[in-house]
């Protein structure tokens, strides 16, 4: 009889995890942060062919709050640890073939979701590590994440066995569940500026600051102008052409 009942606990067990991993959405949905990596174990320095700052970019773009692990952290993202994700990038390279596919970790190390593989043949690092990564992120479109305002892990059980408690902590405001434009460019930290990337990822501005946080000198192609702060993420690019002042709207995300 002991050995039924124990065979009956393994079986509901296997049951239960097999569900949680057949709709990582439902899990994912639990979490507002995403914690990124300084540097892939895989690569010899930090944000090598700029992986790092993509990966966090994409995550970004697919509704994430992202910081990288050498980032301060405001209260809400630091109180706990089990409110965020930690995400990773696996490699399976060979001289023929970069593949790459994007993992999403608790603060238990279960992998909650892992995306499918991306792959590229070029053989130059910088574009076979960036078009896979690309063809990676695509798996995100499918699963459709929507913070639903929970906090993570609350008195589940990881592989450890060890209970994970939330901490007690005053209630935050919600943050609204904006769905970023397709427009949107992303802000890349080149030196004395910016670039500002499409989710190609292709570069479209090259910014140098100014004494002015919200002014910057711009490049766009040929035309050289100004990018000018309106606020809110909301950005406009001066310039002008044949002695006449153009203006062109620009979705930024810093």
């Amino acid at each position: 009889m002991k050995r039924f009942f124990s065979a009956l606990l393994v079986l509901i067990a296997i049951s239960a995890n097999s569900q949680t991993i057949s709709d990582p959405q439902a899990t994912i949905n639990n979490y507002k942060f995403v914690i990124v990596p300084a540097k892939f174990s895989f690569l010899k320095t930090p944000d090598q062919y700029q992986l790092n700052t993509f990966t966090k970019m994409f995550l970004e773009k697919y509704g994430f709050v992202v910081f990288f692990d050498t980032d301060l952290l405001p209260p809400e993202a630091a109180g706990d640890n089990c409110n965020k994700l930690f995400a990773d990038i696996v490699a399976d390279s060979n001289m023929f073939n970069t593949k790459l596919n994007v993992t999403l970790r608790d603060c238990m190390n279960n992998e909650v979701y892992r995306t499918e593989t991306g792959s590229s043949r070029e053989k130059e690092y910088k574009v076979a590590y960036r078009q896979a990564l690309r063809e990676t992120f695509k798996s995100f479109e499918t699963l459709a994440y929507s913070y639903n305002g929970s906090d993570g892990i609350r008195g589940q059980t990881g592989n450890s066995g060890t209970q994970v408690s939330k901490l007690k902590t005053a209630p935050s405001p919600q943050k609204e569940n904006v769905e970023i434009d397709q427009n949107t460019l992303f802000a890349q930290p080149i030196e004395n500026g910016f670039q500002l990337v499409n989710s190609e990822p292709k570069v479209v501005y090259k910014l140098r600051k100014t004494s002015s946080e919200s002014v910057f000198i711009a490049e766009k192609g040929s035309q050289s102008g100004t990018l000018i702060s309106k606020g809110k993420g909301k950005w406009v690019f001066e310039y002008y052409v044949d002695g006449k002042l153009v203006t062109e709207e620009v979705s930024v995300k810093f």
